[in-house]
């Protein structure tokens, strides 16, 4: 006996959901590539199997009947479920692309300088970026090669550590300006500090950052917090107070002096770059090109601390 007995003829059910979506028979037939007659036919087997009248026959259209907009929904979110699925597995075996995943951070500072060059490299590679705020841990999408600071929890990836970064106080120029030229970590806690607050236990905060220096946690509870890392350094571009900025990602707005380095204060962090590979297929030669490619743009030398940066505020 079937598992689902109770399924109606699974082969009415593109006609059923292309003639409701196009409220129109001679359409939907069109789109499928049937005849007007086959849509009609099959129309008429899934009502009969279900004992209920789908469309109302107009001369020109037809038009959904309450019965019809609750099968539509259920159609519609499984044949949906089905066509990602599908088109899942296809881009697996497909040995012309790669999918990166990457959070926004890395995927600025660390992919989009090198992809163009990557691209060049291998013309005939189907290329597909995908930036996001989420976790590789919990994202749903299918990747050949995901980038992310931290681990974030269990996961089913292989996870490569790629490399190193560090963290320390950026602010606009003209804010380090009217600050003292020599300032500790507990001139910092008092200052107006811009605080990012992510849903991640490594991520380093001022409280962190200041007790790594043996000062208490920041005096001052009324500074500014962002959901979004990048948007709290456009904040800080416009001289609304202090950030902590990671080095790799951070180095493009000091180059362009848009931020300084606010003391030598540096906090390494080690390893905290990674790659993640799925398990459960095979990695293909140009992913783990495309990787060696990241390592080596990473590990060039030890992260310049901010004495080094070239953006270090006046003495």
């Amino acid at each position: 006996m079937s598992k689902y007995p109770r399924l109606p003829p699974l082969v009415t059910l593109v006609p059923f959901e292309a003639a409701y979506r196009l409220q129109n028979f001679t359409r939907a037939a069109e789109e499928l590539h049937y005849s007007q007659a086959t849509v009609s036919r099959r129309i008429a087997e899934l009502e009969a199997d279900l004992g209920v009248t789908l469309f109302e026959r107009h001369r020109y259209d037809v038009v959904p009947t309450p019965d019809a907009e609750v099968l539509a929904a259920s159609v519609r979110l499984a044949l949906g479920e089905i066509s990602r699925t599908t088109d899942l597995l296809r881009r697996r075996t497909d040995a012309s692309s790669m999918t990166i995943f990457s959070d926004l951070s890395l995927a600025t500072s660390l992919v989009a300088p090198v992809l163009g060059d990557f691209q060049r490299a291998n013309p005939e590679l189907k290329i597909r970026m995908l930036s996001s705020f989420e976790p590789i841990e919990t994202t749903r999408e299918d990747f050949d090669v995901g980038l992310q600071y931290w681990r974030s929890g269990p996961n089913p990836y292989e996870v490569v550590p790629i490399g190193d970064d560090s963290v320390y106080p950026v602010c606009s120029p003209t804010f380090a300006d009217r600050l003292p030229a020599e300032l500790s970590a507990a001139d910092l806690r008092e200052l107006p500090l811009l605080h990012v607050a992510y849903d991640n236990k490594d991520w380093i905060d001022w409280s962190q950052f200041l007790e790594s220096f043996g000062t208490d946690s920041p005096s001052r509870t009324d500074g500014m917090t962002f959901s979004s890392y990048q948007v709290c350094l456009d904040v800080a571009e416009r001289g609304e107070g202090v950030a902590l900025g990671w080095a790799r990602s951070v180095q493009p707005r000091i180059d362009a002096g848009l931020l300084v380095a606010l003391t030598d204060l540096t906090m390494p962090q080690p390893d905290v770059i990674n790659a993640y590979l799925p398990k459960n297929r095979p990695t293909p030669p140009h992913v783990r090109d495309f990787i060696t490619l990241l390592t080596g743009r990473l590990r060039p030398g030890p992260v310049h601390s901010p004495g080094q940066s070239g953006g270090h505020r006046r003495s």
